[in-house]
């Protein structure tokens, strides 16, 4: 994410610097619409999130604060984007927020719950995130950082990379991954299929990798051909 500073930024010319980046009109406030204030608030909830789910180990009752939180959160998710379609809000501050938003919450989110001990340091649980579905899901955020920024370094442009089909089915399987492995333990309790929700965990997983790693063949496809084109070898 590329950091603007920004002159002068009352009046007309500073208003048109910043409408120049966010794709809105007006005051910083005025660009503040409701889509990108849900999508901060998915980035403010966060922390009260993993708050909740580390102090779960010696209070388990916070299990289900922090589940109703990434529940919430999930909720923003789709309520930003559906929002800014409807309201004709879609702006270019929104569509670095909304991505940056969906790394944060499922990078912080995938790590915690992939130790198996995420209930209690004294409880050993079947019931989480397998590690090498981990590594492939911030691999594929690693790849897709470094070919931003290289594609950002080589062409001087920021909105040539946007998110695929194939990008918002992955991270709409890894939100339901997380969730699941919320669940998981009163889901075997209740059911009594243990096992059962083991493999279906890591079912899940391996689909939310797969789709992780297709996306990332995705983005190195669009991504060099913008490079293509920037040469001058072939256009978009």
């Amino acid at each position: 994410m590329t950091t603007t500073s920004f002159r002068g930024g009352r009046g007309p010319v500073g208003a048109a610097r910043l409408s120049h980046v966010t794709g809105c009109t007006g005051t910083p406030i005025a660009m503040m619409t409701w889509p990108n204030r849900i999508t901060v608030l998915r980035i403010l909830l966060l922390t009260p999130f993993l708050a909740l789910l580390i102090n779960a180990r010696d209070y388990p009752a916070m299990r289900y604060w922090a589940l109703g939180v990434f529940a919430i959160m999930a909720l923003c998710d789709a309520l930003d984007g559906h929002l800014a379609r409807r309201l004709d809000q879609r702006t270019r501050l929104g569509a670095i927020l909304d991505p940056l938003a969906d790394k944060l919450v499922l990078t912080a989110t995938v790590i915690a719950l992939t130790s198996p001990h995420w209930l209690g340091e004294a409880e050993r649980t079947a019931y989480h995130i397998p590690s090498w579905v981990t590594v492939t899901l911030l691999s594929k955020d690693g790849l897709i950082l470094i070919g931003f920024l290289v594609l950002h370094v080589l062409t001087d442009r920021a909105d040539l990379l946007h998110t695929t089909v194939l990008g918002k089915m992955a991270t709409a399987v890894t939100f339901a991954l997380a969730l699941a492995t919320l669940v998981a333990p009163d889901a075997a309790r209740w059911t009594g299929w243990e096992q059962a929700t083991v493999y279906a965990l890591h079912g899940l997983g391996a689909l939310a990798a797969g789709l992780s790693a297709a996306a990332c063949l995705d983005y190195i496809r669009l991504g060099s051909k913008h490079m293509a084109a920037h040469s001058g070898q072939e256009k978009v």
